[in-house]
């Protein structure tokens, strides 16, 4: 592990929260043409995943290259924070990002 990014990550603790978040961006992508971001990621994760753990994942994913940044940038979206309008990277979905294998 490099960080407390890949730590929050891999924690074996969390494989529920790795499959929600991984069907979502696989479900937003399929829904946005390939196109990921996280106010189309959002609406699809179930309450109880803390915000946390979806950066944390992004992050993984795009150092696996699943994702790649687009050069892109959109609001994001965020009602409940006061980052609703901050800027936030769409990145594109290179591969179906498979399930974990235990």
């Amino acid at each position: 592990m490099t960080d407390i990014l890949d730590a929050l990550a891999g924690d074996w603790r969390r494989t529920d929260a790795r499959a929600a978040i991984r069907r979502a961006i696989n479900q937003a992508a399929r829904e946005h043409d390939g196109e990921v971001h996280i106010a189309n990621i959002r609406p699809l994760l179930p309450d109880w995943i803390a915000p946390p753990m979806i950066g944390a994942v992004t992050c993984a994913l795009v150092r696996a290259r699943h994702l790649t940044p687009t050069g892109r940038y959109a609001p994001n979206g965020d009602s409940t924070s006061r980052n609703r309008t901050k800027a936030a990277q769409i990145y594109h979905l290179a591969a179906p990002i498979p399930e974990e294998t235990t």
